[in-house]
């Protein structure tokens, strides 16, 4: 070998090295966007289809019913919430109701709450006689009649979505369709949120 291509081979491994070291250095720095964020081995089972979102992004902010009054997400600052959308013509949606209800009576309290949101133009009335025939007595009735926070989302071509929200606020990530909340995936996943 002579000399000229030594100092080339000895040239290319000394880039190779310096950039696998930039490389350790940059990685090192980076925090990530979320300090507790979803590990991905918690997303097997009933919650393979969640998706994650990447990074975390406030929680939509337009306004929904409650017992006649406008509210935002905001006003559950400090909770990790699941908030699913659900309509009373939504046939996986009246499969999915009563695991929702289950999961706030096990989890449901100062740190979590599920916060169901009738996504149906037909008004709150509806979804309450709705609820009552499913005999679901956990969750509270949040409406979206004008569907303005369904639009916010990014609309849905399918109902259930639910959308899992952390402490600060912001989305970790949902999943569209039906999903059994009292899955060990599932409270595990909730759990996480709850921690975060």
């Amino acid at each position: 070998m002579t000399a000229r291509a030594l100092r080339w081979l000895l040239l290319v491994w000394g880039g190779l090295g310096a950039a696998v070291i930039l490389y350790v250095i940059i990685a090192a720095s980076v925090k990530p966007d979320h300090p507790r964020a979803i590990n991905a081995r918690l997303l097997v089972g009933e919650m393979a289809d969640f998706a994650i979102a990447r990074p975390p992004r406030p929680a939509p902010m337009a306004p929904f019913e409650f017992e006649g009054r406008e509210m935002t997400f905001s006003d559950f600052r400090g909770k990790a919430l699941l908030v699913n959308f659900w309509a009373t013509w939504c046939a996986p949606c009246v499969r999915e109701l009563p695991s929702l209800g289950a999961l706030q009576a096990q989890l449901g309290g100062e740190d979590f709450e599920v916060v169901a949101i009738a996504a149906d133009v037909r008004g709150p009335e509806a979804a309450a006689r709705f609820l009552e025939r499913l005999e679901v007595r956990n969750l509270k009735l949040y409406a979206d009649p004008r569907l303005r926070l369904m639009s916010e989302i990014g609309g849905a071509n399918v109902l259930p979505v639910s959308i899992l929200i952390d402490r600060e606020g912001r989305e970790i990530g949902r999943i569209v369709g039906e999903a059994d909340w009292t899955s060990p995936e599932a409270i595990a996943l909730v759990r996480a949120a709850m921690t975060g």
